[in-house]
């Protein structure tokens, strides 16, 4: 009998490296060529690593229709269930425990958490725009991801972050890098990383401690995420407690490093190269400010710069390849992936089908408008993930891009370091605006400041 296994074929690559070089200058649009030259499975190489990708939207109505059939995620997230010293780090779930402790969680990650704290969100955004100078070059990714870990600490746990800063960004990422995204297991030995963890698990520590003390009513009645958590119970039925409960405590601030930051940056360059587009979204924000201050009803009403939120979503998706673990031998595309197979879905790839997205490589709001709407197919838009284990913050990640944005471009003129400017990325862990990338200040807007008409 003739038991060859049909293997999806290998991408062409450069001796020693493989196919690294065009992962690291843009891996989603190095998988999107690969799909288009060779198909909707294949295989990349990078040093000490074989990936099997899959593609297109065949790959995504998979993940929407079958995730549970054929993929786990529990035996590749292992590095993640350790370092948390948690069993039941929610990423690492698979089902039923994903759903039960997704559901448990859910009603205090969604907008309606970041609207309770959307005038305390604006003033502090604004205070930090009041303190910059005339000509001042403002460094964008330390910018939000302070901005966006501040914000998310105070709207979901009532905590101030202030000096521990440093620490949740190196521990955050390098927990992803070294977890998820092939970065040596080696740095999680590091001197630096080791100090981050301790300083980090002192800092969710001391949340939680504070949660427990007995509280005034009226702060009693405002319950937050870590309130929810305290309360909760694990599938068993038992109380969350000790690095199960630190590792809860602990996902806000995944989106606050991994990928709010991100995509306002990206968003803000977009913007700020785009100056026909910059005055449709600054007439809707002065708009939407000219009652005192911002709120969620005013920010809805923003299809300029929701549009655009949205297509930087499309063109720069943060988690655009998924790793799985097979569990049943899968076949797709004609070839065969055995169980046992790592691979990456490449999601991503579906936002640049011109079938999808006619122009994909384009920057266009308008598909996100009536009657376009190109992100309604099912399977084409997939910045968050797909199926039952979509972001579960994606509504408060993309009001809180549209708040900072808003409100920074309200209070101050902003422009790139020179009109020819072209924003490269970087995969630190994951891909992102270049740590180097800055914008000048050049002044504070008055109230009375006039919009130009376009």
């Amino acid at each position: 009998m003739n038991s060859t296994i049909n293997l999806p074929p290998l991408v062409p690559g450069l001796p020693f490296i493989g196919n690294g070089l065009g992962l690291i200058r843009g891996p989603i649009e190095f998988m999107a060529q690969s799909y288009q030259k060779i198909g909707p499975v294949y295989r990349l190489r990078i040093p000490g690593h074989e990936i099997t990708v899959l593609a297109g939207m065949d790959a995504n109505r998979l993940l929407m229709d079958s995730a549970d059939e054929y993929f786990r995620l529990s035996p590749i997230y292992g590095k993640l269930v350790e370092e948390t010293n948690s069993e039941l780090y929610l990423p690492a779930q698979d089902e039923p425990e994903y759903s039960y402790y997704r559901k448990m969680i859910r009603p205090r990650l969604g907008r309606e958490t970041l609207a309770e704290h959307l005038p305390q969100t604006v003033r502090y955004i604004s205070d930090i725009a009041q303190a910059w100078r005339p000509g001042q070059l403002i460094n964008v990714m330390e910018l939000m991801t302070r901005l966006c870990i501040e914000i998310i600490s105070q709207s979901t746990e009532n905590t101030e972050v202030g000096d521990h800063l440093k620490s949740i960004i190196l521990f955050t990422n390098r927990l992803i890098g070294s977890g998820v995204a092939f970065q040596s297991a080696s740095l999680l030995k590091r001197p630096d990383y080791l100090e981050a963890k301790q300083n980090f698990e002192h800092f969710l520590t001391a949340i939680v401690d504070r949660h427990r003390q007995p509280r005034a009513p009226e702060i009693e009645q405002n319950s937050d995420f870590v309130d929810l958590l305290l309360n909760g119970k694990t599938l068993d039925g038992k109380a969350l407690t000790g690095h199960d409960l630190l590792a809860y405590v602990h996902l806000p601030y995944v989106n606050g490093v991994a990928y709010a930051p991100r995509i306002s940056g990206y968003l803000l360059y977009e913007l700020l190269k785009n100056p026909e587009l910059l005055t449709k979204v600054r007439k809707e924000v002065d708009e939407a400010f000219s009652t005192g201050t911002l709120d969620m009803a005013s920010l809805r009403k923003m299809r300029w710069l929701y549009g655009s939120c949205m297509e930087t979503l499309r063109m720069y998706p943060i988690a655009g390849a998924l790793p799985r673990y097979v569990v049943k031998t899968l076949n797709f595309g004609g070839c065969t992936i055995p169980q046992g197979t790592r691979v990456f879905i490449a999601g991503g790839v579906a936002h640049f089908l011109p079938e999808n997205y006619p122009d994909p490589f384009r920057f266009d709001p308008e598909r996100y408008f009536e009657p376009r709407n190109e992100h309604h197919t099912p399977g084409a838009f997939a910045p968050y993930g797909l199926g039952g284990r979509t972001c579960l913050s994606a509504g408060m990640g993309e009001s809180l891009i549209m708040v900072i944005i808003a409100t920074l471009l309200h209070a101050t003129n902003l422009e790139l370091t020179s009109p020819n400017f072209k924003l490269k990325s970087q995969i630190a862990p994951i891909p992102g605006p270049h740590k180097r990338f800055a914008v000048r200040m050049l002044n504070h807007r008055s109230k009375e400041e006039p919009v130009e008409a376009f």
